[in-house]
């Protein structure tokens, strides 16, 4: 995700972020409950997150079954009314997107639809080099294909967030993104890619004959019963939501075809910390399509910590994503040794990054708690 400009940056009191606490009682969903002391912890790391980032508003779930489950709601949905968050309002997910996509290309390689190995010029002629790029590649981020916006389209777009309204083909995405050039060869190297992601969503789209939000509901959301999980049709989000926040700016309104099958999609923490599991396991895919899904390269300079699959990021030990766009930013995660999920949605991220790793740090600071020294603590 890229993120352009400058925006206000405010404090508000401690007593804002402690508004409307839901917690949801693990004895009411028949496991054990953490300990005080854990809760506690778990409190006072959200808490000091969003004080430090200035955070209006967050829905955070630790769910281990052996040895508790934590959900809960803190600050305000809207800053103008002060309505508070709740634990089943509507986000936007950001770059959680990608686990949907990728799942919904394994899918049609499972029904012989395409193969990982085919050429990006079979289904997406258009793209520069896609003769070069397989599938594969596009899904590992190794394709070559680069968001470096070389003539300033993005840039501009994003300096201007009261009025991102257009409506964008994939195509035209992109081409912003590339400049429709090619930067890296492919298979070269590791570089994340949102163009290469709105490429695959091309792909879904010819391979399957279907647009990508029908497939995504029959073949992910249907099955797994993510009532709430879905590509946005328009600027608004449907369902009760958290208004997102560009510093002291609302940007809760955004066109987000600009972001398609890399960041469009929208859901709660409860259909997350469903299909964080499903995803991580591979659940909807056949047993060769989970080995290819969990085959892992390193992401060069955290060899060793950090790894790329088909669509999973592996983060020492922990399988998922994390999410960042102008308003929102999440983290979502699986831990198949625990049978762990952590799952953080946050209500704002600014143009000028100044909050930009506060769910991450979340995650990271509940982790920790569970599992001590999993995880060096980012800088503030």
């Amino acid at each position: 995700m890229k993120v352009y400009g400058r925006a206000g940056h405010s404090r508000r009191g401690l007593s804002v972020f402690i508004v409307a606490v839901l917690v949801l009682a693990a004895a009411s969903c028949g496991g054990p409950s953490f300990p005080q002391e854990t809760t506690e912890a778990f409190s006072g790391e959200l808490d000091r997150v969003m004080l430090t980032y200035d955070i209006p508003g967050a829905v955070a779930g630790v769910w281990v079954p052996s040895r508790g489950t934590w959900f809960v709601a803190r600050g305000e949905a809207d800053v103008k009314t002060g309505v508070p968050v709740k634990t089943g309002d509507e986000f936007r997910i950001a770059s959680i997107t990608k686990t949907f996509t990728a799942t919904m290309v394994l899918i049609l390689a499972d029904e012989g639809k395409l193969s990982l190995d085919d050429k990006l010029s079979e289904y997406v002629p258009g793209i520069a080099n896609s003769e070069n790029i397989t599938i594969r590649q596009l899904l590992n981020h190794t394709s070559g294909i680069s968001d470096q916006d070389p003539t300033g389209v993005w840039a501009e777009y994003f300096s201007q967030t009261d009025r991102m309204l257009k409506h964008w083909t994939p195509m035209e995405v992109v081409q912003a993104y590339t400049g429709g050039v090619v930067h890296n060869e492919p298979g070269k190297q590791w570089e994340y890619s949102n163009a290469g992601y709105v490429a695959l969503g091309m792909v879904i789209e010819e391979a399957s004959g279907r647009s990508v939000p029908d497939f995504c509901q029959e073949k992910i959301a249907g099955p797994l019963g993510l009532e709430n999980t879905y590509f946005p049709t328009g600027a608004e989000i449907a369902g009760e939501h958290a208004h997102g926040y560009d510093g002291d700016k609302e940007v809760t309104r955004m066109d987000m075809s600009w972001d398609f099958t890399a960041g469009a999609m929208i859901s709660t923490a409860h259909d997350l910390k469903v299909w964080a599991k499903a995803f991580a396991t591979g659940e909807l895919l056949s047993p060769e399509m989970r080995e290819q899904q969990n085959t892992f390269i390193d992401i060069p300079g955290r060899e060793g910590n950090a790894k790329e699959g088909l669509g999973p990021e592996w983060n020492r030990g922990w399988l998922g994503h994390s999410g960042a766009n102008i308003g929102y930013q999440s983290e979502m995660w699986y831990y198949p040794e625990e049978d762990a999920t952590v799952v953080v949605l946050m209500n704002k991220l600014s143009s000028d990054s100044s909050d930009l790793g506060a769910s991450t740090r979340a995650f990271v600071q509940f982790v920790n708690t569970l599992f001590p020294g999993t995880f060096p603590l980012p800088p503030d």
